[in-house]
């Protein structure tokens, strides 16, 4: 089989590859330089936009740069781009999940739900996001796991920015005895989740009878806190702790579950039971 050489190719030259490559390189290093001043432009702003705006003005430049290029030894563009056109098409048909995430990644990136080092929660998964990419959001999970979530999944999912507001209310349960004097308990619960360390004062703290559990009146302790101030764990455990220690000083049991067995007479229970008496 003999392969034929377009026409142009043959006419090309030493010279015109040398500058085809050149072009090309150019192209690279002049979508690099566009990326940086783009971030440098956007310093101070969403890191998340910036990103985006620099990834696209570097495409921009790297496509003409090789467009360009290609100029150089002969190729036409023309014909070129309708192949590109029908490949295209085949391809997005065939790879419509990463392209659904590409483009779930760039409304992530306009919309702003979070920015990166936020404290998220992105379905069944908390932590501080490290970066978003046009595919992906990767986060740190409070308990040290590198999380990679595609785009797609987190648009259909909910989100919660811890980090949006800033402050945070812990919610803490307690039972208390039936025969305990709830308003003190109240009282001694309410002065106590104000001396916790890191309560925010000038906020709607509450604490409230929540329920009648089998065993006990169920107290809510509602506080609030600045996230940034101490970790939403570490405040919780403090409120727990002068929860248990202020119930303590002031001699309100917290009681084990009870369960009572009702037993009807003549049941085979009943004798195994006056037989063990």
């Amino acid at each position: 089989m003999i392969t034929t050489i377009p026409a142009p190719l043959l006419a090309v030259g030493t010279g015109d590859w040398i500058r085809g490559g050149a072009t090309v390189a150019a192209g690279v290093l002049g979508a690099m330089l566009a990326a940086a001043v783009v971030r440098r432009l956007m310093r101070g702003q969403s890191q998340m936009v910036a990103s985006l705006l620099a990834r696209t003005f570097g495409s921009i430049v790297a496509v003409v740069g090789l467009v360009y290029g290609l100029n150089q030894v002969g190729v036409a563009i023309g014909p070129l781009l309708g192949a590109l056109g029908v490949a295209g098409f085949a391809i997005a048909f065939a790879l419509q999940g990463i392209l659904a995430n590409t483009l779930a990644g760039v409304l992530i990136q306009i919309r702003r739900p979070f920015e990166i080092g936020h404290l998220v929660k992105l379905g069944d998964h908390l932590g501080r996001v490290d970066d978003v990419t046009l595919r992906t959001v990767v986060m740190t999970s409070v308990s040290g796991e590198q999380v990679i979530i595609p785009c797609a999944t987190v648009i259909d999912e909910t989100i919660e920015n811890w980090s949006a507001n800033r402050y945070r209310r812990a919610d803490v349960l307690v039972g208390i005895d039936y025969d305990a004097d709830v308003d003190e308990a109240i009282e001694v619960l309410t002065e106590a989740v104000n001396g916790v360390d890191g309560t925010l004062t000038d906020r709607p703290n509450k604490v409230v009878i929540d329920g009648f559990g089998g065993s006990s009146v169920d107290i809510r302790l509602l506080v609030w806190h600045d996230l940034e101030a101490v970790h939403f764990l570490d405040f919780r455990h403090r409120v727990a702790r002068a929860t248990k220690y202020a119930l303590d000083r002031a001699g309100i049991g917290i009681p084990f579950p009870i369960r009572t067995l009702d037993i009807p007479a003549g049941s085979p229970l009943e004798r195994i039971g006056t037989a063990d008496g």
